[in-house]
């Protein structure tokens, strides 16, 4: 089960643009640009081992961790998947909404209970399009959250490299 199904939506919907650019991922934002993405966004909160999606799926949303933590997967041989990072309050999560074609890069799990401001991505995308302001602040900071994930994965590769080759030496 993905998405907020296993989750909690707020009833009363929306986030007020003022909540929403307390948000690490938004600060410095124009103000004329967080009250955009609030008519994008409601609060959600998962319980622990929530799947937000699946590597593969369609990216139609994407979240900001107010609280919790979430691990991102990749797949792994065999049934397991492999812990590349894990994401706590003020991370953005999920990335592949922003570029085609939109399918999910890793998976991500609630590590334990997590609230978020949960963004409808089509209506991100068509916001960025209609003002490429709006398109290239968000894109700055998607890339820089982008490179931090690279980095987290290199030196995981690292690590799983170094653990493998020390087993092969005692061979």
């Amino acid at each position: 089960m993905t998405g907020t199904a296993g989750g909690h939506r707020d009833p009363s919907g929306g986030v007020s643009a003022a909540e929403l650019g307390r948000h690490a991922f938004l600060l410095e934002l124009p103000d004329s640009y967080v009250a955009v993405l609030a008519r994008a966004c409601h609060t959600a909160t998962v319980s622990a081992g929530h799947r937000f999606f699946v590597e593969g799926d369609t990216a139609s949303r994407f979240w900001l961790i107010t609280r919790g933590h979430v691990a991102l997967d990749v797949h792994a041989p065999g049934p397991s998947r492999l812990i590349v990072e894990t994401l706590g309050e003020g991370d953005l999560l999920g990335l592949s909404w922003l570029v085609p074609p939109y399918r999910w890069q890793f998976g991500a799990t609630a590590v334990q209970d997590t609230g978020t401001y949960e963004l409808d991505a089509a209506a991100v995308r068509a916001a960025c399009e209609a003002d490429p302001g709006l398109g290239y602040q968000l894109l700055r900071r998607v890339m820089s959250a982008a490179s931090s994930r690279l980095q987290a994965t290199r030196i995981r590769m690292l690590d799983l490299y170094a653990a493998s080759a020390a087993v092969q030496d005692r061979q």
